[in-house]
């Protein structure tokens, strides 16, 4: 005989759920289901954003409209983890007539338009679902003048704000020459490109691995160039940073043209 090992949760709630609507009365028979007793103020919310937020806040309100007997709701569940539901207690308990409400905050960092998540509320009497939507307005544009203003104030602005569309969100998982030309082409190749972009091309001094490293992860006070590696507040992970040292290597000159 296999050993016995503990459901995982999602499973555990989905059977739970199962076994609510298995419990109901079949319409087909005559029955008529009973009204379920949490009455929501709103079963679906949305809210606007900015692009750039942080996080919106959800408040949902209940009844309970029994009036003999006690609700208790045993969890609140998202549907992803970018959505957090903070309830009073676990479980919540709610007496006959009782209202009570709870937040939830759906993380938007990076995130654009309208997207939609849901929370799964089980409860001693039954299953609901609540829906959370949110529409975030596009990003301000601006002239490439500006971007260059802001960067110059701020070299890690471009991660941050309105640029992150540009400079961080085409990033994702991305090594080598994929990264690259996902990170660094949008100004280093850039056509034409800012006069006080350098030109990878050109080498005014000895170019090792630790040449690059520094210049990626690093960056310099100074100039335009942010400092990529997440120790700094870059988006890049070392290996990625690494990835990018091995690519300058291949791909670019590492030493000075001798002069005739």
């Amino acid at each position: 005989m296999k050993p016995f090992r503990a459901l995982p949760g999602v499973l555990v709630l989905a059977l739970t759920v199962l076994a609510f609507a298995a419990d109901a009365p079949d319409p087909s028979e005559g029955a008529v289901r009973p009204a379920h007793p949490l009455k929501w103020d709103e079963m679906h919310q949305t809210k606007p954003a900015k692009y750039g937020d942080g996080a919106v806040e959800f408040h949902f309100s209940v009844t309970n409209t029994s009036k003999e007997d006690s609700v208790k709701i045993l969890e609140v569940r998202p549907s992803c983890g970018c959505t957090v539901a903070d309830l009073p207690s676990t479980p919540w308990i709610l007496p006959p007539g009782a209202k009570g409400s709870f937040r939830a905050t759906v993380d938007v960092r990076g995130r654009r338009g309208h997207f939609s998540k849901t929370m799964l509320v089980a409860s001693d009497v039954g299953a609901q679902i609540l829906g959370l939507s949110v529409d975030i307005e596009d990003p301000p544009v601006r002239s490439r003048s500006e971007n260059l203003q802001l960067a110059a104030a701020d070299r890690q602005a471009v991660f941050h704000g309105t640029c992150y569309s540009c400079h961080v969100d085409p990033i994702g998982g991305k090594q080598g020459e994929k990264l690259f030309n996902a990170a660094c082409s949008i100004c280093h190749e850039a056509n034409p490109r800012a006069t006080m972009v350098p030109d990878l091309n050109v080498v005014r001094e000895p170019r090792d691995a630790g040449y690059w490293r520094k210049w990626i992860g690093e960056g310099k006070e100074g100039t335009l160039m942010p400092a990529f590696h997440e120790q700094h507040g870059g988006p890049l992970s070392n290996a990625q940073v690494e990835s990018l040292v091995e690519f300058g290597l291949r791909h670019f000159p590492t030493a000075p043209a001798a002069v005739k």
